[in-house]
């Protein structure tokens, strides 16, 4: 059993507890717990709250993983494979479904180059992650069938948008085969427009086995590429080596 079922089954004795003696005080403050933790189960993918969450790799190794939210953006992504290719560097793009199908040379490039084409829903809406188990199939499924027929592979890794999550969640990546995969490090580069200043953000959150949440949707390609660039190069003076997000979790 998750950990979400655990605290439903605790909450559940604690409330048969309350009504046995009366007690609304106990009540009040069983509830109110397991609301608290719901939500910070949600928003908190290294709590692994209702399933198995993968957010970093091993940490016995000095190795990350690069992964990139949100694209194709034909005003950003060209520009970054560019300089990934030109660094000899391997990522992970979680990608949009109606994106990927807005731009389909450009989702198969991605993985023409040796890159790793990721689920991240088909519309990436407000709501996606509150969809009925059912719902949500159909709409990751929607996407595997389009990145199979653009890119002739596909993908076995789901990031749920803003990575938000939820027991559908889990469900709907156990019927498509689909392994559900966070971040340790975010990066907040949709929040700020300083390169330096996100990169010394991650670098306060590396360690070992990391997973590092960037994007490549919606930003201007000329920042994008300076915090890529930095970042590289910040890795490499640290000694931490990059490899492909399915590597890193094998």
């Amino acid at each position: 059993m998750t950990r979400f079922h655990w605290s439903a089954l605790l909450t559940a004795g604690l409330t048969a507890l309350a009504y046995a003696l009366g007690s609304l005080l106990l009540f009040a403050v069983a509830f109110a717990g397991f609301l608290s933790l719901l939500g910070l189960g949600v928003v908190l993918p290294t709590w692994r709250w209702f399933g198995p969450y993968h957010c970093h790799g091993p940490r016995d190794r000095r190795c990350v993983a690069l992964t990139f939210d949100d694209g194709p953006d034909p005003a950003t992504t060209p520009a970054l494979l560019e300089l990934l290719a030109r660094h000899r560097v391997e990522a992970a793009f979680f990608v949009v479904g109606a994106r990927a199908a807005a731009a389909p040379e450009l989702t198969a490039a991605i993985h023409e180059q040796g890159h790793l084409l990721g689920n991240h829903s088909y519309e990436h809406g407000n709501l996606t992650n509150f969809y009925s188990t059912r719902r949500l199939v159909a709409e990751l499924d929607r996407t595997q069938q389009l990145l199979q027929r653009t890119a002739g592979s596909a993908p076995r890794h789901y990031r749920p948008p803003i990575g938000l999550s939820n027991p559908n969640t889990f469900a709907a990546a156990r019927a498509l085969g689909l392994t559900v995969v966070g971040w340790d490090v975010r990066s907040l580069d949709t929040q700020s427009r300083d390169p330096a200043a996100i990169v010394a953000r991650i670098e306060r959150r590396l360690r070992p086995g990391s997973i590092v949440l960037l994007h490549d949707g919606g930003l201007p390609a000329p920042q994008v590429c300076a915090t890529v660039e930095l970042l590289l190069q910040r890795l490499r003076a640290r000694d931490f080596a990059i490899e492909r997000l399915d590597r890193l979790l094998a």
